[in-house]
């Protein structure tokens, strides 16, 4: 995974996901992410996302805290 890192691969990946979805008629969207992911955050935050709200996440026996983040398109 490190290799892939900082090659633009998940900005990629992501305006091309926005296409789609403005090309579908899709004015919002949200998505879950863990708390601790700073990356994550950092990448959705740079990209246009709020955070509205939280929910947890159950990972086998252990809750974990995701951060609901959404965009206007």
């Amino acid at each position: 995974m490190a290799k892939a890192q900082g090659k633009r691969y998940g900005q990629l990946l992501y305006e091309k996901a926005i296409e789609e979805a403005k090309s579908r008629g899709i004015t919002k969207l949200w998505l879950g992410v863990w708390e601790e992911n700073v990356k994550a955050l950092g990448f959705y935050q740079r990209n246009g996302f709020e955070t509205f709200g939280s929910h947890i996440f159950t990972l086998g026996k252990h809750p974990q805290v995701d951060l609901l983040m959404k965009k206007q398109l």
